[in-house]
């Protein structure tokens, strides 16, 4: 028996709720939320013209409300590469630091894309970013315009980053888009919390331990792929949001699942799995579909004054793509999974006015 397979959940209706604002039609990546002394700070991210992150806050709030203000990156030595912040995290002493998704752009008969992960800092809330470096990333010789995917020649994103319950490690769950199949999937590797300002001692989960990433070294997948991205209908795992459920006392990921696409990575469901112990890959429980359809970017947000996208308790608001319309609850005991929630272009027109994609 799965050492997690007492818990339970389900989704229930709830009021339609939006993280990003007009004229913002959907937001395009994991969107951190943070909250602190009664107020709410959030980022969502677009990718025209280019991938670029808006802060948003709302006072005595518990969700973002406010306009949209462009964030700055004070030193990007590359400006024209778009780049998503996907993840923050607030230190001791106020200042936040934050992980973003990059993509080059490939030159290939339809411009694709090569994305790649770094780190930033934030010492004014979040309103502007100094780069720290990048964290993942593969050489610019390996896009390989021979992906029929539509999107992706490669590369690594589609991430998130959660500390362990003691702040000593940073776990980075991502999605690896490399050429070998068999390292494809949602992967994870961790460094220091003390090396926040200079990411290093990078550890990749490569055949069943932790290991220190050296040069082009690839991890081993948590969750890989039936058919790999390089194929215009990939079958695969990818995008993972984490956070910390402190009813359940474990670790609880939502992913998004591909299939049968043509070139256009279609999303065919949203999935549910949980792990007591971070160090521990292997102990994440099998997935489990909880949306049949749907967006991209599932995350669960916790509704308690010190909560957010990497921290919730028994019940958290749902959202995809940044629209809520579900919240999600979570219990220890059992029972009967639900069945899965079939969300169509039909019912998000029927809810928001209009669907993301």
């Amino acid at each position: 028996m799965s050492a997690h397979s007492d818990i339970g959940f389900e989704l229930v209706p709830a009021e339609p709720l939006l993280l990003h604002a007009l004229p913002l039609r959907r937001t395009d990546s994991n969107s951190p939320v943070r909250r602190r002394g009664g107020n709410v700070l959030g980022f969502v991210s677009h990718y025209l013209p280019r991938g670029h992150t808006y802060r948003r806050v709302g006072e005595r709030s518990a969700w973002p409300q406010g306009p949209l203000e462009p964030v700055t990156l004070l030193d990007d030595p590359a400006p024209e590469v778009g780049k998503w912040i996907q993840s923050v995290w607030r230190s001791p002493d106020g200042s936040l630091f934050g992980w973003y998704h990059a993509e080059e752009v490939v030159p290939c008969a339809k411009p694709l894309f090569l994305p790649h992960i770094g780190a930033l800092r934030s010492d004014d809330d979040g309103r502007s970013w100094r780069l720290i470096g990048e964290v993942l990333r593969v050489p610019y010789a390996e896009a390989d315009c021979g992906y029929q995917n539509g999107f992706l020649t490669g590369g690594y994103g589609d991430f998130c980053v959660v500390p362990d319950r003691r702040g000593a490690w940073f776990y980075l769950h991502y999605s690896a888009y490399v050429p070998d199949e068999r390292r494809q999937g949602v992967a994870v590797l961790r460094y220091p919390v003390s090396a926040r300002d200079r990411p290093a001692a990078l550890e990749l989960w490569r055949d069943g331990r932790w290991q220190p990433k050296v040069g082009r070294q690839d991890g081993t997948p948590i969750f890989g792929v039936e058919r790999g991205w390089r194929h215009r209908d990939p079958a695969a795992w990818w995008g993972p949001a984490v956070h910390y459920n402190r009813h359940l006392d474990c670790f609880v990921m939502l992913l998004n699942w591909t299939e049968d696409g043509n070139a256009d990575i279609v999303q065919r469901g949203v999935f549910v799995s949980f792990n007591g112990d971070l160090a521990d890959p292997a102990s994440w429980s099998a997935p489990q579909r909880i949306v049949d359809g749907g967006s991209w970017y599932p995350q669960a947000i916790g509704l308690g004054p010190d909560d957010g996208d990497t921290l919730a308790g028994a019940e958290a608001r749902f959202f995809m793509s940044g629209f809520s319309a579900w919240s999600i609850r979570f219990h220890r005991g059992g029972g009967t999974p639900p069945q899965p929630l079939v969300v169509t272009r039909d019912i998000f027109t029927e809810r928001f006015g209009f669907a993301p994609w």
